[in-house]
């Protein structure tokens, strides 16, 4: 059963993402819709989590589609959509390993995350909650 977000979603925005995204648009992006709804910690966080899902969009399948940032009262759902219906995997920590730790991180700062299969390819879906607004 897909994951739903209802946490009085109150706003949602979408981003269409070329093939190779350039990250600092792409946080430019999130930034310019978030800066003043959530807190400077909170905002780095959910950052962090849109950074790592589009980086693995882009390095992993090489179609990136689509970012959707869903705004709730205490929470914010990240969406990414990828044309490749393979999973990414989350990786036992390695200290040789150079790579590997973007799913990591993003389980660390979400709420929850997962999965969603559709059409041809795959969405990698993350909440990340706030203490509230900023000031």
């Amino acid at each position: 059963m897909p994951e739903r977000f209802d946490e009085h979603e109150s706003a949602v925005w979408n981003c269409p993402l070329d093939a190779h995204p350039a990250l600092t648009d792409v946080r430019s992006w999130v930034r310019q819709r978030l800066d003043t709804v959530v807190t400077a910690n909170s905002l780095e966080d959910i950052l962090l989590v849109v950074i790592e899902l589009v980086t693995n969009a882009d390095l992993h399948t090489a179609s990136p589609e689509m970012l959707v940032i869903s705004c709730g009262y205490d929470a914010v759902r990240v969406e990414v959509t990828d044309g490749d219906p393979e999973p990414p995997v989350l990786l036992p920590p390695s200290a040789t390993r150079s790579g590997g730790r973007g799913i990591a991180l993003v389980d660390a700062v979400s709420a929850r995350w997962g999965i969603r299969q559709c059409g041809r390819g795959k969405t990698v879906w993350s909440v990340v909650h706030f203490a509230g607004p900023a000031h």
